[in-house]
């Protein structure tokens, strides 16, 4: 894939985010392809950088209210400690078994979405 693609897959990735809220499982295969695996900083970049323009758009449309931000803020170390988890697991294990999970799991987040669970 050209890198002049990841320019059509972050535009779609911020509409989707802006949309869904959650694009990561979308995007992860672009940058399996591309052949940035669990040593790459690259997707999280990305995400780190739309995270800061969705929170912009919400600060300007008034939409983060006192109560959004109190829940954004009980749910931050859940986030860090699932994070802080993940790594220590991710150092553990190949790069063959991780490309296992992560395909595993686009393929669950991908049947929960067509089926209506999630």
């Amino acid at each position: 894939m050209p890198d002049s693609a990841f320019v059509a897959v972050g535009a779609a990735s911020g509409l989707g985010s802006a949309l869904l809220g959650s694009v990561g499982p979308l995007t992860a295969p672009f940058f399996q392809a591309k052949g940035f695996t669990r040593a790459h900083r690259h997707q999280a970049a990305c995400a780190l950088l739309m995270h800061a323009a969705k929170l912009t758009a919400y600060g300007v449309g008034n939409l983060l209210t006192p109560r959004v931000l109190l829940l954004g803020a009980a749910m931050t170390p859940a986030t860090v400690t699932g994070a802080w988890v993940g790594k220590k697991i991710m150092i553990k294990i190949s790069d063959r078994m991780f490309v296992i999970l992560v395909e595993t799991g686009l393929v669950a987040a991908g049947l929960l979405f067509l089926t209506g669970i999630a």
